[in-house]
């Protein structure tokens, strides 16, 4: 009797390990950055749409204004530019359904005739990829597109348990949206 009760305290312990070993696999993941930098406007030269700006760094940039960048009579030396970069990727396992065609959506903005220079410009992509492989030691994924080009790419440490857990062959359903915002900020 003692050996069935010891045999039968070994086989719920080896349950109970391999129960843990099998933990689920992640399956989605995420990231998002927003970036902000400001820079002064040292002079404008309306006639030439050219802006010099000093960046936080002491850096010089000359910046040419295109013809769609409205009021720029309005900038001034001394003015304060504050710029936004945003950038977020999304992953998820892709529904069997789903036939992978790429859909894009843009947004761009720009100011009103008569206020302060600025505008934003923003672009979300989705699409299913074919996930080839996911190298720990570079962190390297390696995936085809749905025009079957083959890409790589860095996988961002809060992502890297979602690629290390995939296989050749999965679906990737991918969204990545960027945006830029450009505005003026106004002096205290």
């Amino acid at each position: 009797m003692r050996l069935y009760g010891g045999l039968i305290l070994v086989g719920a312990l080896l349950l109970a390990a391999c129960a843990a070993d099998t933990q689920p696999l992640p399956q989605s993941a995420e990231r998002e950055s927003l970036i902000t930098r400001r820079a002064v406007v040292e002079t404008v030269d309306v006639e030439g749409r050219q802006v010099l700006l000093r960046g936080e760094s002491g850096r010089m940039l000359s910046i040419t204004a295109g013809p769609d960048v409205r009021n720029l009579a309005q900038l001034e030396s001394g003015d304060v530019v504050k710029l936004q970069y945003y950038e977020a990727v999304a992953v998820k396992m892709a529904d069997p359904s789903n036939p992978g065609d790429p859909t894009a959506v843009a947004v761009v903005e720009r100011a009103p005739e008569g206020e302060r220079p600025g505008g934003a410009v923003g672009k979300a992509v989705n699409l299913v990829v074919d996930f080839i492989s996911y190298d720990p030691a570079s962190s390297v994924a390696t995936f085809s597109l749905p025009d079957g080009t083959v890409e790589t790419a860095v996988v961002k440490p809060e992502m890297r348990e979602f690629a290390a857990a995939r296989k050749s062959g999965d679906r990737i359903d991918l969204t990545i949206t960027r945006a830029l915002a450009i505005s003026i900020e106004e002096s205290q």
